[in-house]
This record gives C-alpha cells, structure tokens and sequence, in this order.
C-alpha cells in the first residue's frame, strides 16, 4: 500500500493548534512527518513531536549541510532518534560531500533519503515530480522512492494519484501540509467518525 508523508509549515501561529494537526495525522495514518530546517531549528520541533507520537516517522529536510556539520548534525540526530525511539529520518540534499554526514546519521540510527537523485550511501530517494511516469526507472527493489507532488485538488484525484504511484513502484508521496489532508487520509471512513480528532484533542 502506498505511503503517505506531509511536509509541515514553518511553526508561525499557535503551538497546540500545530502540535494538534500533527496528532491528528499521525491518526489519519500519516507514515511520516517532515519539517524544513530553514526557520526554527528543526531538532526541537521533531523533538515535541516525537513527544506526542508513536508510530509516525519523524523527517528532517536539510536544504544546506553548511549549517550541519558532522559535529553538530551527530548530538541533534542522535538525541532525537532516542526520543523518537528510533523513527528518524533525515533528507539530505544531492551532490556533494555528503560521506561523513552519512556516516554520523548511520551511527544515530536515522534513515537516510536523498533529494533528486539515488545516492547508494541512502536508505531512499524523494523526487519532485508532476506525474507517476517521471517515475520509471526509479525503483530499486532496497531502496524506497517518494515522490514529492502537489496535493491532488479533490477526493477523486487523490484517489487517482494514490493508484497511479502505487502503480508506478513508488514507496509514497510526500505533500505539503493542507488543512484537507486529515480528511483525505481517512479516506473511506464514516463522514461523522473524528476518531482521529478526538485522540488528537484528548
């Protein structure tokens, strides 16, 4: 079945709303929740929500490895690993220099993916794409692929780019965060059933 990660919004309004939409998706059945590391520090955020999770993957997109040196980015993926209780997962970008941040990311015990291209140091591989065909040649049978779209604009056509990337050998989809998502994830569940808001909520 395919697997479905959100990409969060930088943290800019209420922290329990925040928090609360995280939970919520978690019950949807979210497989992993991503943030970006260009704002707030990212390894704080990841760690309140390692604190109200249980199942989700939790996922770090680092944009520039300048900021993350191996001696830095190994206290911050190790601390959150433990609290995770090992569901990290770190995106690196492609290219570049990348073997010690690996290496340090390994011994954390994170999952790794890359940004655009297969890297055969990483776990996996997430690809900007526009349709299921961009996808062909992509999947390796040890390796997982994401595909990063935009979110479909209706129930139908999330249905349809949910076949179409299970189709196409894709591990999941990875979106951005909208406010439609939980109901989306839910999928054929009962229109008045907001189990997964009431465990959000408390």
């Amino acid at each position: 079945m395919l697997r479905v990660a959100v990409r969060l919004p930088q943290l800019t309004g209420g922290v329990g709303e925040y928090l609360a939409d995280v939970t919520a998706l978690e019950a949807a059945g979210a497989d992993t929740i991503w943030v970006d590391d260009v704002a707030l520090d990212p390894w704080i955020t990841l760690g309140a929500i390692a604190a109200l999770t249980h199942r989700a993957r939790l996922g770090c997109l680092l944009a520039s490895m300048g900021r993350w040196p191996a001696s830095r980015l190994g206290p911050c993926a190790s601390t959150l690993s433990k609290l995770s209780r090992g569901r990290l997962v770190v995106g690196l970008p492609a290219g570049g220099k990348l073997r010690n941040r690996v290496s340090t990311l390994r011994e954390a015990g994170a999952t790794i993916f890359t940004a655009g291209a297969q890297d055969s140091s990483a776990d996996g591989v997430i690809l900007e794409v526009e349709s299921a065909d961009q996808l062909s040649g992509s999947q390796s049978a040890d390796k997982e692929v994401w595909a990063a779209i935009a979110i479909p604009p209706d129930r139908q056509a999330w249905t349809d780019a949910i076949s179409a990337y299970a189709a196409a050998g894709a591990t999941g989809i990875l979106v951005a965060w909208d406010s439609r998502l939980i109901d989306l994830l839910r999928g054929a569940g009962e229109p008045d059933d907001r189990t997964d808001l009431l465990i959000a909520t408390g």
